[in-house]
């Protein structure tokens, strides 16, 4: 009579949960899968991806889907107590809030953001997976703690500049920032003169890319058995931030860079790296990229020309740094500063000094008198863009040739008269990479993102020019690393990759590491010298049959964006933090 009682008590005892047995109910296998995916993708984009359009889709696409997904099995999977839910989202809320402004913009925030939020997910998985056996009750304050960590650390951090791959560049906020490590340089104490040469010789490098503008590094040869003979270090010494390169001409570098609030052009030794003279001015710029000057000086006849990030072009004398004439570009073309800054390497030729200022129509391209600073003409589309002057022979026809986002422009010289012109909008980013000349006939150039890059047929005809294009291709996208022509082939970048372009077919050949940085091609030896975003220099084959790297070593600490460049058997670089000089081994064959 009383079994079937006693029966449903222990029935009912049975389903009730001890109070300390782990709480099975919460649903957090969607969570595992969520990072997992998010982790799977990031590894495949960082593995194939190419453009920045894609590394952005890796840095912010990514973390935003992972986030949505998980923020939807919180809310409408997880099982946890609903008060828990709604208490969460504020909590992950606030912590999202407090990273994106902890920043000095929010633009940079998001993208410290973009980079923290992958870790406060698997940050959830890995907390739900180590606590399994743990009740909700003490579960959710080991999420919460993993949370505040998390976002205690990256607040901790701060944003200094973007990376070629749009990732953020960030160090610790007690570590100086890049203005206050320019100031705590080592102060110029020596003005002295630099016993300079009036015409640069054929071993110099004294212009943007070289002598011709080219990337060519000729006359050149050494040893590449870097492992049992490496390049080795003469000198080493910091550097104020900037983007400049160095040219050299005789026994003595230039180059400029920021200290301070002042904007420096810098002579130094090349055997030592000892400071001769500075030229210094009032000006400063920073941007997402970076801090201080972009362009690269460039020698003439005994004088220096430079553009500084604010925009100010000078005219100096290369032996003393002393100003002989200066110019505001902001001021000539009335216009502003670009939100990327003044970029563009003066280009010196038949008596003019021409840069490209990213003003209206009329007064994109500059040129100004080469001995006082006269405007002599003014032209071109309105247009941004990285690109600076390149000089050009087109049908037998010296001239000037300006790409920018409004595709690419060529004018005479003596007058500044439009020759041709192709448009060719690009609307993602600003077009950066310098046009080539192939034959006398064709000039090929890109951009990234979209964009790819373009072959043009150019005609001197009777009633003008003719412009036809030749092919076009999304497989070969530019960004902001120049490349060479050799044998046919383009060697350069398809996005932070090295790639090679059949100049005839456009048809990409080959597709290599991401080294991103600049190169230069050493035609003696048919090799590719390449200085990466990541500091290391790698020699390279220039062939179009496959990718292959001959050797490589570690030259720079820090981002590098600086052009190397190759002056009497020795190797010079640099980029915001510092430069060096190496020896290059001697070559043991003719």
């Amino acid at each position: 009579m009383n079994q079937a009682p006693n029966n449903q008590e222990m029935s009912g005892s049975e389903t009730k949960t001890p109070p300390h047995a782990p709480s099975a109910g919460i649903r957090a296998w969607p969570v595992f899968l969520i990072a997992a995916g998010q982790l799977i993708a990031t590894v495949l984009f960082s593995r194939y991806g190419t453009t920045n359009i894609q590394n952005g889709v890796a840095l912010g696409g990514i973390p935003l889907a992972a986030l949505v997904l998980t923020l939807v099995w919180w809310l409408a999977a997880s099982k946890v107590p609903w008060w828990n839910r709604f208490a969460g989202v504020l909590l992950f809320a606030g912590a999202i809030a407090a990273v994106l402004f902890s920043q000095r913009s929010v633009e940079m925030g998001a993208l410290l953001l973009a980079a923290a939020l992958p870790y406060m997910i698997y940050g959830v998985a890995v907390v739900l997976a180590a606590t399994y056996p743990v009740r909700w009750a003490t579960k959710r304050w080991v999420l919460l703690v993993m949370l505040l960590c998390c976002t205690m650390v990256f607040c901790a951090m701060r944003v200094d500049s973007i990376a070629g791959n749009l990732r953020p560049v960030t160090s610790w906020r007690w570590t100086p920032t890049a203005v206050q490590r320019s100031v705590s340089l080592a102060e110029f104490l020596a003005q002295e003169t630099a016993n300079v040469p009036q015409t640069a010789g054929e071993d110099d490098w004294p212009d943007f890319l070289g002598a011709n503008r080219d990337g060519y590094a000729r006359g050149v040869r050494f040893s590449t058995d870097w492992e049992t003979e490496p390049p080795q270090e003469v000198w080493r010494r910091p550097i104020g931030p900037g983007w400049s390169s160095f040219i050299a001409v005789g026994d003595y570098l230039f180059t400029q860079e920021q200290r301070g609030e002042n904007e420096l052009v810098t002579c130094y030794r090349a055997d030592n790296g000892a400071p001769v003279w500075q030229n210094s001015i009032e000006a400063m710029f920073e941007d997402a990229m970076g801090l201080g000057p972009r362009a690269t000086p460039v020698f003439h006849e005994g004088r220096l020309y430079t553009q500084g990030g604010a925009g100010i072009l000078q005219c100096l004398d290369a032996a003393t740094g002393e100003t002989l004439w200066l110019r505001d570009v902001a001021v000539d073309a009335d216009t502003r500063v670009p939100g990327y800054g003044f970029v563009s390497s003066p280009l010196v030729t038949d008596g003019l000094v021409v840069v490209f200022t990213g003003g209206d129509d009329g007064s994109n391209v500059i040129a100004y008198h080469q001995e006082d600073g006269a405007v002599v003409w003014q032209a071109g589309r309105r247009a941004a863009g990285y690109c600076s002057p390149q000089p050009g022979v087109v049908a037998g026809v010296p001239q000037i040739l300006m790409a920018s986002n409004f595709g690419i422009q060529a004018f005479n010289i003596p007058d500044g008269n439009v020759l041709w012109e192709h448009h060719w909008d690009i609307r993602t980013n600003p077009r950066c990479v310098q046009p080539v000349v192939k034959d006398n006939a064709y000039v090929m150039f890109g951009g990234t993102g979209t964009s790819g890059s373009r072959l043009l047929q150019v005609r001197s005809v009777d009633d003008g020019w003719q412009v036809e294009e030749q092919w076009s291709t999304r497989q070969f996208r530019p960004y902001f690393n120049n490349g060479v022509l050799y044998d046919g082939h383009y060697y350069g970048y398809d996005g932070d990759r090295l790639a090679c372009l059949d100049l005839e077919t456009g048809e990409r050949l080959w597709a290599g590491e991401r080294y991103g940085g600049q190169l230069l091609f050493v035609e003696d030896m048919a090799l590719l010298l390449v200085l990466s975003e990541s500091g290391h220099v790698a020699l390279l084959r220039a062939t179009p049959e496959r990718f292959e790297e001959v050797t490589r070593f570690h030259a720079l600490t820090g981002k590098t964006w600086n052009h190397p460049i190759v002056h009497r058997g020795r190797l010079y670089v640099r980029n915001a933090e510092e430069a060096a000089c190496f020896e290059l081994p001697q070559a043991t064959t003719p």
